[in-house]
C-alpha cells in the first residue's frame, strides 16, 4: 500500500533502484506518506530517533561503520532546521547522506499557513546541493520530479561525496490516502568516471548515433579518437554548421530529418558530445524515439537528460571516451550506409522565392574557402543548416542561451585574430539589436554581414503558420514595420553598404559580397516574410521522404479526410 502522491513514490522507487537501504526516520505528520511506505518494506533497514539533531549524527554514525549511503526522513515545520548542525558535520566530513524533508506547498509559504516555513533555505556549507519535489500533476511534472530526485541521489557520491537534500512537497489533503498500486518503473541513470572499470558497456550488433552539439573545430587528437571508434562500431555522426566536424562517418543530418521520419533509420544508442546542437528537427526526432538509450559524454558529468532518455554519463573528455572503448577490428557500416542512402536523394536546386533560404541556395557553394560564418538564432539558423558548405568553413551561433542578443558582437570578436573573411548571417530583429557593435573601433575589412530584412520577426509568422487559432503577429509579436533600414548607420560606421528587393538585384552584387574589399560589407536584402514561410514550405516539401507506412497513411488519408481519421482514432481509444 502507497500513498497516493506520485512524487513520494518515485523517490521510494528509486532509493531501491540505487541500493539506499538504511533510513533514519524522525517522527512527525507531513512525512508519513514516506514512512508508511519504507517501513512496511523489507528492503529498508529503518531506525527511529525521536530527535532530528541527533537524527543526523546517527546517521553518520552509520555510514562511518558501514561505508553505504544514508538516508533520514523528517517531518515539516522547524524539523529541517534541526537537521543543520549535522548536516554540516556531514557536508566538511563529506558524508554522503540523502536528507529527505518534507514540507507543504509552496503556495502556503509566507501566508500564515501552520508548519509552512521555507524548507529549502539551508545554509550553502551543510549541503551539496537541494533539489525540490513539486506535486506531479501531468507528464511535465513527473518528468521534472523524476529529474530532480534522480539527480539528488548521483549528487550524493560525485566528485566529492557529501550531503544533499531531497524536498517532497506534500499535499495535506492527500496525507492519509493510500492505495494498492506497485512502484514505478523508472529509468536508471549510471555515470561513469575515468578511473573506474566501464566493464558493463555493451556496444555489440547496435546501430549508434553520435550527434556532435556546438564545438570548436576539432584537434586532430579528438578527430582520430572519433574516427578509431567509428571505424570499430556500426556508427553514423550526425552534425550540423555549428558542429565544426568534417569526417568520413558524419552526415549533416538537418535537412535530412527536417523531410525523414528518423524512425526509418532509428539508432539503438545515440551519443551526445559538445554543446546544444540549436538544431529543433534532431531535438524532436530523438524525444519522439522509444527503446533507445541515451549515453552523455562531457567532462562536467553533468546529469543533462535532454532528450528523455539518458542511461549514461561519462564523465571525461570526449577523445579519452572514444580511444577508450574503440576496437581494433574494423565493423560493418551498414546503418552509416543507410543514411547516406536518404541523404543523397536530398535535392538544394528547388526553385524558392526571394528569401533568406534562397539567398543561402544561391551561396552556399560559393562561400569561400577557410571563411567564418556565423548565424543568427532561428530562422537564419535554420535555412543555412539544410546547405552543405565546405569543411574547411566553421560556424558558431549563440545557441547556448539562444537568444538575439550579441549576434554581432561575437562575429566581430571572433574576426580580431583571423584574417579570412568572416560572415553572419541576420535577420532584422537580431541585427538591429546589436547594431552598436558596427561603431566597434576594431573592426576590420573581412567581416561580411548579410542582413534579412523582412521588416519584422519572420521567425513569430512561421513558429504561428499551422496554428489552428488565427493570432495576430504583425505589430507586436512580431514588431512589424520598425526601423526602416540600416544604411545610414552602416556607412556612418565605415562599410561599405548593399542593398538587394528581388533575385536579380541579389544575383548582380553577390559576388561583390564574398570578395576581399578594403572595407567590411553589409549586403541588405528586402524580403517578404511570407515568402519566408513560403520558401521553407516549398523546399521541404520538395525533398519529402516517406516510407511504404507514411504512402498508405496518406492515401487512407485522402480517402476519408482527416476529420474523420481524428474521429477513429478517438473511438479506438475508448
Amino acid at each position: 500500500m502507497y500513498t497516493i502522491q506520485e512524487n513520494v513514490r518515485v523517490v521510494i522507487s528509486l532509493l531501491k533502484d540505487y541500493n539506499i537501504k538504511h533510513i533514519v526516520i524522525s517522527p512527525g505528520g507531513t512525512n508519513i506518506p514516506i514512512t508508511q511506505a519504507i517501513q512496511q518494506d523489507s528492503f529498508f533497514k529503518c531506525y527511529s530517533v525521536p530527535d532530528e539533531r541527533s537524527a543526523m549524527y546517527f546517521a553518520i554514525g552509520i555510514y562511518l561503520q558501514t561505508g553505504n549511503i544514508v538516508a533520514t526522513s523528517c517531518t515539516s515545520a522547524q524539523a529541517t532546521r534541526n537537521y543543520i548542525p549535522g548536516l554540516t558535520e556531514a557536508f566538511y566530513k563529506h558524508v554522503p547522506i540523502l536528507a529527505i524533508t518534507t514540507s507543504k506547498l509552496e503556495r502556503f509559504e509566507h501566508q500564515d499557513y501552520m508548519q509552512a516555513p521555507i524548507q529549502v533555505s539551508l545554509p550553502i556549507d551543510s549541503v551539496k546541493s537541494s533539489y525540490d519535489l513539486p506535486p506531479i500533476t501531468d507528464e511535465n511534472t513527473r518528468i521534472q520530479c523524476i529529474h530532480n530526485a534522480r539527480k539528488a541521489i548521483l549528487d550524493l557520491k560525485h566528485r566529492k561525496p557529501g550531503p544533499v537534500q531531497l524536498n517532497v512537497r506534500i499535499i495535506d489533503a492527500q496525507q492519509g490516502q493510500f492505495c494498492n498500486t506497485e512502484l514505478p518503473h523508472l529509468r536508471m541513470i549510471k555515470r561513469y568516471m575515468a578511473w573506474e572499470e566501464w566493464d558493463d558497456l555493451n556496444l555489440e550488433n547496435k546501430k549508434i548515433l553520435i550527434v556532435i552539439g556546438e564545438h570548436r573545430p576539432f584537434t586532430s587528437k579528438e578527430k582520430q579518437a572519433l574516427e578509431k571508434f567509428c571505424k570499430s562500431h556500426n556508427t553514423v555522426i550526425y552534425t550540423n554548421h555549428c558542429s565544426n566536424y568534417h569526417g568520413e562517418y558524419a552526415i549533416q543530418g538537418n535537412l535530412l530529418i527536417s523531410c525523414c521520419s528518423l524512425q526509418n533509420i532509428k539508432p539503438d544508442i545515440f551519443i551526445t558530445i559538445g554543446g546544444q546542437t540549436g538544431d529543433y528537427p534532431i531535438y524532436g526526432a530523438l524525444n519522439k524515439l522509444s527503446e533507445v538509450e541515451h549515453w552523455r559524454v562531457s567532462e562536467d558529468g553533468e546529469i543533462i537528460d535532454t532528450y528523455n532518455k539518458l542511461t549514461k554519463v561519462f564523465e571525461c573528455p570526449d577523445y579519452y571516451f572514444f580511444n577508450r572503448i574503440a576496437k581494433e577490428a574494423e565493423a560493418s557500416h551498414e546503418y552509416f550506409e543507410s543514411w547516406r542512402y536518404l541523404y543523397n536523394k536530398l535535392q538544394y536546386d528547388i526553385d524558392v522565392p526571394f528569401s533568406n533560404l534562397y539567398a543561402a541556395q544561391c551561396l552556399y557553394k560559393s562561400i569561400p574557402e577557410n571563411s567564418i560564418i556565423n548565424y543568427a538564432i532561428l530562422n537564419s539558423l535554420r535555412c543555412w543548416s539544410y546547405f552543405p558548405l565546405s569543411p574547411s568553413i566553421q560556424g558558431y551561433a549563440n545557441i547556448a542561451a539562444f537568444g538575439i542578443d550579441g549576434c554581432n558582437s561575437m562575429l566581430i570578436g571572433e574576426s580580431m585574430n583571423y584574417d579570412d573573411l568572416c560572415f553572419i548571417i541576420t535577420g532584422d530583429l537580431a541585427f538591429f539589436y546589436d547594431m552598436n557593435a558596427l561603431g566597434i573601433r576594431h573592426i576590420k575589412n573581412n567581416i561580411r554581414i548579410l542582413l534579412i530584412n523582412n521588416s519584422g520577426g519572420a521567425e513569430f509568422k512561421l513558429m504561428t503558420n499551422n496554428w489552428s487559432e488565427n493570432i495576430n503577429v504583425g505589430d507586436y509579436i512580431s514588431a512589424n514595420g520598425h526601423n526602416g533600414n540600416a544604411k545610414g548607420w552602416a556607412e556612418n560606421c565605415g562599410f561599405k553598404y548593399i542593398q538587394a528587393t528581388n533575385k536579380n538585384e541579389f544575383e548582380s552584387l553577390k559576388d561583390i559580397f564574398i570578395s576581399s574589399s578594403n572595407k567590411p560589407i553589409l549586403f541588405e536584402l528586402f524580403t517578404d516574410s511570407n515568402n519566408e514561410i513560403i520558401a521553407i514550405k516549398d523546399f521541404l516539401k520538395a525533398n519529402k521522404i516517406t516510407s511504404t507506412e507514411d504512402k498508405i497513411k496518406n492515401v487512407i488519408s485522402s480517402i476519408i479526410g482527416k476529420e474523420n481519421i481524428g474521429h477513429i482514432k478517438k473511438i479506438l481509444k475508448r
